[in-house]
């Protein structure tokens, strides 16, 4: 009896001794959120635009452009340092 226990024992003790390697992979984003902002869209001269048009239609396209290009510069540069941060701990 006691050499039965001893051998259950033993080959519990030899079983929980493995680990299993764990590999969490980070999130993937995307690719259409990892694209640069568009280019701006000129102004349509089949209208006969006056001066007064251009710089309005300048300045909608110029605001709208900054303000995308600044959402996606700082999603970028949030999602890699998240990733480098992610990738530190889990590292093989």
């Amino acid at each position: 009896m006691k050499l039965l226990l001893a051998t259950v024992l033993s080959l519990s003790l030899v079983g929980c001794s493995t680990t299993v390697p764990v590999k969490i992979q980070f999130p993937a984003v995307p690719d259409i959120l990892m694209e640069p902002a568009g280019n701006l869209t000129p102004l349509d001269k089949s209208n006969n635009p006056q001066l007064s048009d251009l710089i309005d239609n300048a300045n909608d396209n110029a605001g709208k452009y900054y303000e995308l290009k600044e959402k996606y510069s700082a999603w970028q540069e949030w999602y890699k340092a998240q990733k480098s941060i992610h990738e530190d701990i889990y590292k093989k």
